[in-house]
Parts: structure tokens; C-alpha cells; sequence
């Protein structure tokens, strides 16, 4: 499953497809009709006035409730200095992860009563920042944070990278696997027949992976990319002190 919009595509067939003459207000049924690939659930009122926020994985655009305007960028609200619209690529986020099965998954976690944070963590075998994270992996999880590891070979299809992250889900100790190939080279030699790879991929292009490690939270907030142990915690823990 693809994201199945960009902006500029939408940008580029909002007013075609509605009409440049249009004047009532739509229905959200309405102009997820006019929209490629946009569904009604996808389609929320917005903070301003005369416009509605279309959302499809992370992409987050508005569009006027005629149809006709369209507007891309990031809405803030100057009175609570919040970035409205990356509120909503996080719950965004957050839906696309929920929707991973945990068994498709290579987690590495602290006991369960040391357990304090879960991040999921968009993972390339041939990045070197993702080597680093998973270097000080003991470290991350002695502070209490379980990684929850998805695939993402940033080369693409029938590529080495990922061929390589393959062979380590095929393997009957993932852990060992991941661990042995990303940071000392070393690959198990069986194949199976299905992997998770190319579902994790396509959920990567979903919440807006550019690079990788790629580090969200459960509540889908981007703590960015490789981030020492120390700094990952105390991000997480500011977080879990902000109030709902």
C-alpha cells in the first residue's frame, strides 16, 4: 500500500476536478469524490475559517470548502505557538503504526518492568547512523526504551539492501540476524518465501521516512533521526510530561 496522493498531484487537480466556478460549501463525501485517492474519513474541519484539512498518511494539505483553493504548508496557532498541522501528521503517524503487526517486527526491549518508552524505528542494514543507534542498542534499552525495528531499505526494491533485509526476517533468530548483519556484515544464507519488507517499505513512505533511522513515538511524533541514548530519553520523557 502507497500513499496514494502527493501534493503537487493534488494540487494540480483539486481545481480541475471541482471546478473553478464552484461556490457552495461541499460535503467532505463531495470533495473526496473530486480528490484522486482521497477518502471522506481522510477529510476533517479545520481552524480556518472556509477551508478543510485533508490528511492521507502524513501528507496534510487544506482545501477550501468550495473546492477550488489549495493550500500546502505548515499552519501554526500564534496564540499557543503550536504547529497545528504536525499535531495531525503525528496522529497521522500514530495510525499507520498501530496498524504494524508487532510480529512482523525486530524489537529489542528491556525487561518488562524496566520498560518505560517504545519508539519504532524505520531501519536501513547498510545506514551508518542506524549501525550507531544499534551499536548502543544495551545502552538504549538499560534506560528503559524498547525499539521496535521496521525495514527500510532506502535503495528500493531488488537492491542489496534489501536482499540483505530479507535473509535477516527469514532467519529463526531475528534478533541475532539484525544485530550480526548490521554491524558486523555477517548474513544468514536462507530465504523464505514472504517477508515483511516491502509492506514495511510502502508504511515508510506512508508516515513520511526521508532517511533513515527514522525514530517516532507510539503517539507518531518524529524525534528525528539517530539520537545518542541520553538525548533519546530525555525526549521521550518530556514528552510523556506534556499534557494530553
Amino acid at each position: 500500500m502507497q500513499a496514494k496522493w502527493t501534493l503537487c498531484l493534488l494540487a494540480s487537480t483539486a481545481t480541475v476536478s471541482v471546478g473553478q466556478e464552484a461556490a457552495d460549501k461541499l460535503t467532505k463525501e463531495e470533495l473526496a469524490a473530486a480528490l484522486p485517492g482521497v477518502e471522506a474519513h481522510e477529510i476533517f474541519e479545520s481552524p480556518i475559517p472556509g477551508m478543510f484539512e485533508v490528511a492521507v498518511g502524513s501528507q496534510v494539505a487544506y482545501v477550501s470548502d468550495d473546492g477550488r483553493y489549495f493550500l500546502q504548508g505548515d499552519l501554526y496557532d500564534l496564540d499557543s505557538n503550536q504547529n497545528l498541522t504536525e499535531q495531525r501528521r503525528a496522529r497521522a503517524r500514530a495510525d499507520v503504526l498501530a496498524g504494524i503487526d508487532p510480529q512482523t517486527m525486530i524489537v529489542f526491549s528491556p525487561a518488562p518492568d524496566k520498560l518505560k518508552h517504545t519508539v519504532t524505528v524505520f531501519t536501513d542494514i547498510d545506514c551508518g547512523y542506524c549501525r550507531q543507534l544499534h551499536r548502543e542498542m544495551d545502552q538504549v534499552n538499560a534506560l528503559g526504551i524498547a525499539v521496535q525495528y521496521v525495514s527500510y531499505p532506502r535503495t528500493g526494491p531488488d537492491t542489496d539492501s534489501w536482499d540483505k533485509a530479507d535473509k535477516v526476517w527469514c532467519a529463526p533468530d531475528r534478533n541475532t540476524a539484525f544485530t550480526e548483519a548490521t554491524l558486523a556484515g555477517k548474513l544468514p544464507e536462507d530465504m523464505c518465501e514472504a517477508t515483511p519488507v516491502a509492506a514495511h517499505y510502502d508504511l515508510g513512505h506512508l508516515v513520511g521516512v526521508r532517511g533513515t533511522p527514522t525514530v517516532l513515538t507510539a503517539q507518531g511524533v518524529q524525534l528525528g533521526g539517530y539520537l545518542p541514548p541520553e538525548e533519546m530519553f530525555a525526549q521521550l520523557e518530556a514528552l510523556a510530561d506534556q499534557p494530553e
